[in-house]
């Protein structure tokens, strides 16, 4: 003869056990939390606080309300520079990094040799340093013995001033961003157009449908959940770009004048300079501060735009 447990007592025993089950996740996620509380959390608050001060990095803090943001939008003709620096990287980098991507990717799906060589050759730039990245640009684009030059110099005479010419060193960063950015995306592109059914392909074939045809009814439809991905991730990064920017503006000293640092200086770099070139700690929250909702704009407008173009 079977016994049967009461219902209600039942339902106490799986509470109980459920309640010691979340007991011991949240344990295991206790590390975590506690570091998100103490290094994001925590900074995000002192950096609005400090925003609304004058301080200096050190010392006691004092309040001035929203001297920072008028100063900002009012007296500093340089972050009028970093704003429009930033937004002709951002909007200029990112998707040439993605229509690259989005064609090698397509070429490396098909069935060549070495694809696997061509994976890591094109992954490589993307796991090293930035610092050595444009370093090596640098020496590249030299316009007295750099290789770009010398071979633009032999074919068509012509010896651009990649690094000393304003009108030329955004167009340089932004193609060194392309070129050591585009290796990441085409991993995960590749991954995205592994994923879509061949039989769609084969259906488009019987149709008669080109190669061409395809690749814009099929492939560019069914990578665009992928795509969204890496737009969201790309902007916010090309948004943050700092190492980059250092290296090929200067180093931020001297209040960082010139007409090369004032054609490359952006947003990051300005927040860097105002807190550690001219000591300006508070007025540096306000510059991130005003960064970080912008951020926040761009990826809310992407993430109501989504429904109209992303196919899942």
């Amino acid at each position: 003869m079977t016994r049967t447990m009461d219902p209600g007592r039942e339902l106490r025993y799986r509470n109980r056990y459920r309640g010691k089950e979340c007991l011991v996740a949240y344990l295991f996620l206790l590390p975590l939390l506690v570091g998100i509380v103490l290094f994001f959390i925590v900074p995000i608050v002192q950096t609005v606080h400090y925003s609304f001060t004058n301080w200096k990095g050190i010392g006691a803090a004092k309040w001035t309300g929203l001297k920072n943001y008028t100063k900002m939008f009012t007296k500093d003709d340089k972050f009028g520079l970093e704003v429009r620096n930033t937004m002709v990287f951002v909007f200029t980098s990112v998707p040439l990094t993605m229509i690259v991507a989005v064609v090698i990717a397509a070429m490396m799906d098909s069935n060549i040799k070495c694809v696997g060589f061509f994976r890591v050759a094109y992954f490589l730039p993307n796991v090293t340093m930035a610092a050595v990245v444009v370093m090596i640009w640098r020496w590249l684009l030299n316009s007295d013995y750099g290789i770009v030059d010398s071979v633009l110099f032999r074919l068509f005479g012509i010896r651009p001033a990649w690094m000393s010419d304003t009108n030329l060193t955004m167009f340089s960063m932004v193609m060194i961003s392309v070129w050591s950015g585009m290796g990441y995306c085409i991993v995960i592109l590749l991954s995205g157009l592994q994923s879509i059914p061949i039989t769609y392909y084969e259906a488009a074939k019987i149709d008669g449908a080109s190669g061409i045809q395809q690749f814009f009814r099929i492939t560019i439809p069914l990578l665009t959940p992928t795509i969204f991905f890496l737009l969201v991730t790309r902007i916010i990064g090309a948004f943050n770009q700092f190492d980059m920017v250092y290296m090929l503006a200067g180093n931020g000293t001297a209040g960082a004048v010139g007409p090369i640092t004032n054609s490359l200086r952006t947003l990051v770099f300005g927040v860097y300079n105002s807190a550690f070139a001219d000591m300006q700690m508070g007025y540096a929250c306000a510059k991130a501060v005003f960064l970080f909702f912008v951020i926040l704009i761009v990826t809310i407008f992407q993430m109501f735009g989504e429904k109209h173009w992303v196919n899942y």
